[in-house]
């Protein structure tokens, strides 16, 4: 790169940078949160039905002030704006309230109080909201806020994935002694992994055959390096001849991404008294409230930042390395590049992993554990089956026509 270019591309850089952070640094603080003593406001005017509502309270005042919890009602005062005028919203819905406590705010600070817990008992309807905080003879009062109808796809993950996961997992709960949720997630592991076992396992062997034909692909590329269309040539035949897909390895695994994000978000968000709107009529009653969420001596809603990282990690890395099996005495040296990347897969795959289950709470670690172990199973079968793109005697047989003059 020219050295003129270089500081063409800089200029553009610091320049962006600083507008960004002029108009950033030009936000003035929301006018609700300054106009009283106590301010209030929504921090979005428009909220699909089952998202978070989440309301800014700022302590303008010189002392600090305490909320009281109102559980197992939502703190707050919260009203639909109907034709009549405002009606109040509550719920009877039976909460745990042993770790529910009262809100303190310091002067001149700031504190946001999260609804996701009330989704739909409390924002069942749609239409315009608003949410009141009564201090003595004062109300403080929010902007009026909507809550509108989902979208198509949204919708759709929720009846055909979310609901049916959700529902299955409270079922498994309902008849387990003590309603434990680790048993819970282990055994609806047991049965998702079961259920896709014949695409995880066609995806395997897929893996493994492409792992089987590398040193050949490697051959080609370096005979062919100068003939790309010999190269795609010789390529397709080997694929044919061993009857390698390169996409089928891919494709039972977006199957299951749609499956596994709803399972995540069952135990991300579904295990609270609110999302009982899901249940359907035919499960047993049972009250979300009566979960166990202890295993050994972890609460499984809270985050774990070090043991089940660290296990989701080692059992990750342990089934790459099964992926990839071992490579045979007198092989061809794997090339440079597809030997970083294998060592990428292999050591930052399972970090990456590791740290993204120390950002969430217990539960969705050991059901990944749980799921990693089944697919290490599943791994050590499929590397026992015998190879299916051995060399067949003639296949390199090259045949010679010859021409005989009468």
């Amino acid at each position: 790169m020219k050295k003129n270019d270089l500081l063409l591309y800089a200029f553009i850089f610091l320049s962006t940078f600083l507008v960004l952070q002029f108009f950033n640094g030009g936000k003035t603080e929301d006018p609700l949160l300054t106009s009283s003593d106590i301010g209030l406001s929504v921090i979005k005017d428009e909220v699909t039905y089952g998202k978070e509502v989440k309301v800014e309270i700022k302590n303008n005042r010189s002392e600090a002030i305490l909320i009281p919890s109102e559980c197992p009602d939502a703190p707050l005062d919260i009203y639909i704006i109907t034709s009549a005028g405002p009606v109040a919203v509550s719920s009877d819905i039976p909460r745990n309230c042993d770790n529910v406590k009262d809100i303190r705010i310091e002067a001149g600070e700031k504190e946001i109080i999260s609804y996701k817990d009330f989704a739909y008992s409390h924002f069942g309807e749609f239409g315009r909201y608003r949410i009141e905080l009564k201090d003595g003879e004062k109300t403080y009062t929010t902007q009026e806020f909507e809550i509108k109808d989902a979208g198509i796809f949204t919708k759709f993950g929720r009846t055909f994935l979310y609901q049916p996961i959700l529902n299955l997992l409270i079922l498994i709960l309902t008849y387990i002694p003590g309603h434990f949720l680790w048993a819970g997630i282990v055994i609806l592991t047991i049965i998702i992994r079961t259920i896709l076992l014949i695409p995880s396992q066609k995806a395997m062997r897929a893996q493994k055959r492409m792992t089987e034909v590398q040193p050949k692909l490697e051959e080609i590329k370096k005979k062919y390096a100068n003939d790309q269309a010999r190269m795609a040539q010789e390529t397709m035949l080997i694929w044919k001849t061993h009857k390698v897909n390169p996409f089928s390895s891919w494709l039972p695994m977006l199957i299951q991404i749609p499956i596994l994000i709803a399972l995540y978000h069952v135990i991300q968000n579904g295990l609270n008294p609110d999302q009982s709107i899901f249940i359907y009529s035919f499960v047993p009653k049972f009250s979300i409230a009566d979960i166990n969420f202890n295993f050994l001596s972890f609460d499984l809603l809270e985050k774990s930042l070090i043991v089940f990282p660290l296990l989701v990690g080692l059992l990750q890395f342990f089934q790459i390395k099964l992926s990839m099996g071992r490579r045979k005495k007198g092989a061809a040296t794997m090339p440079a590049e597809l030997e970083m990347t294998n060592k990428m897969m292999t050591y930052f795959m399972p970090v990456m992993i590791a740290v993204f289950t120390a950002s969430l709470p217990a539960a969705v670690g050991l059901y990944w554990g749980t799921s990693t172990i089944y697919g290490i199973l599943q791994q050590l079968v499929v590397n026992r089956e015998r190879p299916t793109t051995t060399d067949s005697p003639d296949e390199d047989v090259k045949v010679r026509v010859i021409h005989k003059n009468n």
